[in-house]
């Protein structure tokens, strides 16, 4: 099951992250059939009748034109797929029509069930000498993990932001875990500046959150950017979730075998104390993780935007594969099952069109 703490799972070999240009375009750029345009923005979907027939495209505000004759697959993600559908006359009909942009497809999912982790940073100071990376990873300490990882591709230059998670429930009788908590091993400032201060970082948050938002486009003019709404905690059950994982940080980190460390609450601070003032601190100083999802989700009920084989409902030679086509948030960071969603509509598409999969 997933309970318990262990060390994260990353997309990291040899001390690299893998990133999907770096594992799937650059072994095949030099095939005939690739062309890979950058700086692109995408304008607007070809919509003729009831199929997608291209992508027009702006680079320095000049417009152009790929014609597709089989398929269309937008990837721009959670955010800016949304987005790019309305400004393409998909959407909703009423909302559309007051940014002057004609109908093609009446949806009124499109930009809708906009979900995402929302996670406080709980802040801890470390007495102990030369354990976290404010001490091991500054001065001639910083030169020695530089070298480090020049050998051995490890280190701190070579772990994912936080290489320690926890998967906790919040209360007795249930399936499964409701709450992820993660370390940083290190205390930073704004900017993502390491801290002079010796100490980690512990981020809280319910794993499945039930508060919705939305992603709307703002304008005809695709370089406007799109008015994003997230909503957090609008459900009430996430910010009593949110609460609950807090406290259980607090457990943790005051546990009898963390007092070598010398350990001392910075955020929220001992002073705050009731649940009340904990979500109001939440309220004040909690930040996306960055696993927006479900703008564009899959599914058959009226707000759904593609089928189970991510195809557009009501249009033809047009999908969408990314993490905007999940219904609900997963239990866990997006990176990789945003992977996984593209090898499988490769695979659909493959399938439909009488191809074997590689």
């Amino acid at each position: 099951s997933q309970d318990g703490i262990a060390m994260s799972q990353a997309t990291i070999a040899r001390g690299r992250r893998m990133s999907t240009a770096h594992c799937y375009l650059d072994p095949i750029r030099h095939r005939k059939n690739l062309t890979i345009v950058t700086r692109a923005l995408g304008e607007s979907l070809v919509i003729e009748g009831k199929r997608c027939t291209g992508v027009r495209y702006l680079i320095d505000r000049t417009s152009h034109l790929a014609q597709a004759t089989r398929e269309v697959v937008v990837c721009a993600g959670t955010i800016n797929s949304p987005k790019l559908l309305e400004l393409s006359g998909i959407g909703q009909p009423e909302f559309l029509n007051t940014l002057g942009i004609p109908v093609h497809q009446s949806l009124p999912g499109v930009g809708e069930n906009l979900r995402d982790h929302y996670a406080p940073r709980t802040r801890w100071g470390i007495n102990a000498p030369k354990v976290t990376y404010n001490d091991r990873g500054r001065g001639f300490g910083l030169i020695w993990q530089a070298m480090r990882y020049a050998v051995r591709r490890n280190g701190m230059m070579g772990i994912p932001v936080a290489p320690l998670r926890a998967f906790v429930r919040s209360r007795d009788g249930l399936d499964a875990p409701d709450c992820l908590l993660g370390w940083v091993p290190m205390l930073y400032e704004p900017g993502y500046s390491l801290s002079r201060e010796n100490g980690v970082t512990c981020y809280a948050h319910p794993m499945r959150p039930e508060s919705t938002g939305t992603v709307h486009a703002t304008s005809a003019d695709p370089m406007a950017s799109p008015a994003i709404n997230f909503n957090f905690h609008s459900a009430l059950v996430d910010a009593e979730l949110t609460v609950a994982a807090v406290n259980i940080v607090r457990r943790i980190m005051r546990a009898p075998a963390m007092e070598p460390l010398g350990v001392q609450e910075l955020a929220p601070g001992p002073e705050l104390s009731s649940d009340e003032q904990i979500l109001e601190w939440v309220r004040e100083m909690a930040e996306t993780t960055y696993h927006p999802v479900g703008t564009c989700k899959m599914g058959s009920d009226p707000l759904a935007v593609v089928d189970d084989r991510l195809r557009v409902h009501g249009l033809r030679g047009l999908r969408v594969a990314d993490a905007s086509i999940m219904p609900t948030l997963i239990s866990g960071n997006t990176n990789a099952p945003s992977i996984m969603i593209g090898e499988k509509c490769a695979a659909m598409i493959l399938e439909d069109t009488g191809q074997k999969s590689p």
